[in-house]
């Protein structure tokens, strides 16, 4: 077969796409047909007034090439002020000049995915165009254009600024109503609890397990925000609309199952919801032996990674996702059934877990996740109380060594060690070191986040904390362990007003939620309203009341108030517990007196023996020291406590550099492929299968329809099914 030459030449690319076609697709096709037709008369008709050549439908939406940027424009213009009219088509153009392939019938390129990505970033009834464009544009009276901002567009190198063309009849947007000036929520996805369809309601663990292994697979792709177990188990047994489900969690996508165990059979049902149209787009029932259920974790996990994909553009996926935990499924089952405890976070069920976790490795001593389950329980049981701390601490670390010792590489032993390093040894430095590993190694490691977040806040930089936040918040939006820790983090930011709503929150869930109460406290002392502290103690819980803590912050609410004498009154009290049992609390109050009541020199002296005797002083800044910051010893100070090696930014994807020549083939030859032997009459055409068929990897085919064509898979085997089915897909 003669090889067609391929040129490249400079060209005005259009974009356009009907808005909301899909949802409008799934609640009236008529309507939507009809919408379609329209925007294809209206369409021709524009392009052939103003000498534009129509390249390709791609179902609802358009790609078009002028040889005269204001051509492009006016042609834009006319179409949409001809689309407003009743019946109106909402519309949305992009306009780009730039370098383009070109076959004679194919157009690619880097000019076509910046015109494909201005487009999407438009609203309806709008015309948005590229700076380049713009420029062609300056000395068009009746084309006038307004800046929409600067966007930082996908696989586009450096922000680009937007223009908007402002002619009579057309949306001009505002910046903030633009894609790009609000949270993208496109590669986002929620994994519902797994309804229990077996005989026995006993097996729900089981159902709970499935539902926690698929989240923790899909958490591995970086790209993609898989919402954490936490608040997608909010939902469970809740009759919630999807829609509302999706607006809660901020995200694109739902997956909901089932699991139905028999004897040694289990059969999986799950489906692919888009949120916001309660729309099915895929489902798919798994009938295995319960022996190869990590092979079925696996293969589910890969076929929900490869639709998402699919639907909404490139990200590279594993070869696998879930790996052999065991070769024992009696120890998975009791490791699951540990699981089902634990998670209920209350001493007796931690108890419970801890017995099911120490079964499975007497069967099988190489079971990591089970050593990872014993030590988040013995740190559970350290922190409540429950449990001597010097004793949990011990057996957690002692847990969390070994689980580090199977798993070098394990996100979750390094996050636990670094709970290790802060609440046991008081090592901020180490505590640090292990956090960042675990993010290094688990980008979406909700947990990890949460901490790096704190320990950032503890320092009194909150800058550094902040992005940590904001990744906590999108993953995991709805646990009451994010709310408090976004109280924290206003509160260290010195927002009171903001961390008091948020403590009022968490205390409205949970009465016993203790550092809620005390850190209320410090709220409240901070925004002046001291006389309330003095009275707060006799509302808490009693069991929370700790008389050194009390008598500590009635003393600095006395203090702070010039009330001298009831202030060194509870000082005097408190000075005999600095010898307990609660002898670190009673020093830190009795240090935070001193700052407060102008002994410097007898705080920074309590801070000097505190750090030569291994004494805690993490929360050294803390708003209440800020009398003490002005301080050059409180500098020095801050320095030697918060030893670590400076900032350390969220890890980001770096793909393997784009070979551009390799990459603009391989689109030509799946244009040619999809031309002459037309895959897209398969019904069960995949990304994979198409990838087999032009024998390269589907990361490889997904990435130059990414970056090349500029189209996700979905809507680049519409567009050619629109054609064969409707209009003709070439012109």
């Amino acid at each position: 077969m003669q090889e067609e030459k391929t040129t490249r030449r400079l060209a005005a690319i259009m974009f356009t796409d009907i808005v909301g076609y899909t949802a409008l697709m799934h609640g009236d096709e008529a309507i939507a047909t009809a919408a379609r037709a329209r925007h294809r008369a209206v369409f021709k008709q524009q392009h052939e007034e103003h000498h534009g050549e129509i390249v390709q439908y791609y179902g609802d939406g358009t790609l078009s090439v002028f040889q005269s940027a204001v051509e492009a424009a006016k042609c834009a213009v006319a179409i949409q002020r001809s689309l407003r009219e009743d019946p109106p088509v909402p519309l949305r153009i992009g306009l780009h000049m730039g370098d383009i392939l070109f076959d004679s019938t194919e157009v690619y390129g880097d000019g076509v995915n910046t015109a494909s990505r201005i487009q999407s970033l438009g609203v309806a009834g709008a015309v948005l165009v590229s700076a380049k464009m713009n420029d062609e544009l300056r000395n068009q009276p009746d084309l006038p254009t307004v800046s929409a901002g600067h966007y930082a567009l996908k696989n586009i190198a450096q922000p680009m600024e937007v223009f908007a063309i402002a002619s009579a009849g057309l949306v001009v947007p505002r910046g903030i109503e633009l894609q790009g000036g609000q949270p993208r929520t496109e590669r986002t996805v929620a994994v519902l609890p797994f309804v229990n369809m077996s005989a026995s309601a006993e097996n729900e663990y089981f159902s709970d397990g499935i539902t926690e292994e698929i989240i923790n697979a899909l958490a591995k792709l970086n790209t993609l925000k898989v919402t954490s177990r936490t608040s997608s188990f909010y939902f469970k047994g809740k009759n919630i609309p999807i829609k509302q489900i999706g607006r809660d969690l901020n995200v694109a996508t739902i997956l909901e199952g089932s699991v139905r165990l028999s004897g040694d059979t289990v059969r999986i049902t799950a489906q692919l919801i888009k949120a916001e149209q309660d729309f099915h787009c895929w489902s798919e029932t798994w009938d295995r032996k319960l022996s190869n259920i990590f092979a079925v974790q696996d293969e589910i996990s890969l076929a929900i990674a490869e639709k998402l994909r699919e639907q909404f553009g490139h990200f590279p996926i594993q070869e696998h996702l879930v790996e052999k935990q065991t070769d024992s499924i009696d120890a998975y089952g009791y490791f699951l059934k540990a699981q089902f405890h634990a998670n209920k976070w209350n001493p007796a069920d931690a108890n419970t877990a801890i017995a099911l976790y120490q079964k499975a490795v007497s069967l099988d001593p190489g079971h990591t996740a089970s050593y990872l389950g014993m030590a988040h329980c013995y740190g559970f049981l350290a922190t409540s109380g429950a449990m001597p701390p010097s004793e949990a601490w011990a057996k957690g670390r002692q847990s969390a060594d070994e689980a580090l010792r199977l798993a070098p590489r394990s996100a979750d032993a390094h996050h636990l060690l670094a709970h290790q390093a802060f609440f046991e040894a008081s090592d901020y430095g180490e505590a640090m070191r292990h956090a960042r590993q675990a993010l290094d190694l688990e980008p979406n490691h909700v947990e990890a986040h949460r901490f790096m977040c704190f320990l950032h806040c503890m320092a009194g930089d909150t800058a550094q904390a902040r992005p940590h936040m904001e990744e906590v918040l999108r993953l995991d939006p709805l646990s009451q362990s994010t709310i408090f820790h976004h109280a924290y983090f206003h509160y260290m930011a010195q927002d009171f007003d903001a961390a008091l709503e948020r403590l009022d929150r968490c205390l409205a869930e949970n009465r016993m939620n203790f550092p809620a109460h005390y850190i209320k406290c410090n709220c409240l002392l901070m925004m002046g309203r001291r006389d309330e502290v003095i009275g707060y103690f006799a509302t808490m819980p009693a069991e929370l009341v700790l008389p050194a803590n009390r008598l500590g912050l009635t003393g600095l609410a006395h203090a702070l108030s010039g009330r001298t004498e009831q202030a060194m009154a509870c000082f005097q009290e408190l000075l005999p517990y600095t010898e307990g049992s609660a002898g670190y609390g009673a020093q830190y109050y009795v240090f935070l007196m001193r700052a407060n009541t102008g002994d410097k020199d007898k705080a920074f002296e309590w801070v000097r023996y505190a750090l030569d005797n291994s004494i805690s002083v993490c929360n050294f800044a803390d708003p209440l020291v800020n009398a003490l910051k002005d301080d050059p010893r409180y500098a020095a100070f801050h320095k030697e406590i918060y030893l670590a090696d400076g900032p350390h930014p969220l890890a980001e994807e770096d793909p393997e550099p784009l070979d551009t020549e390799a990459a603009d083939r391989l689109a030509l030859r799946l244009l040619r492929h999809m031309r002459e032997q037309k895959p897209y009459l398969e019904p069960g055409l995949s990304l994979r299968s198409l990838a087999d068929q032009l024998a390269v990897s589907p990361n490889e085919l997904s990435r130059s329809l990414d970056e090349v064509i500029g189209r996700n898979f979905k809507d680049f085997v519409d567009g050619y099914r629109a054609g064969a089915f409707g209009k003709p897909l070439l012109q």
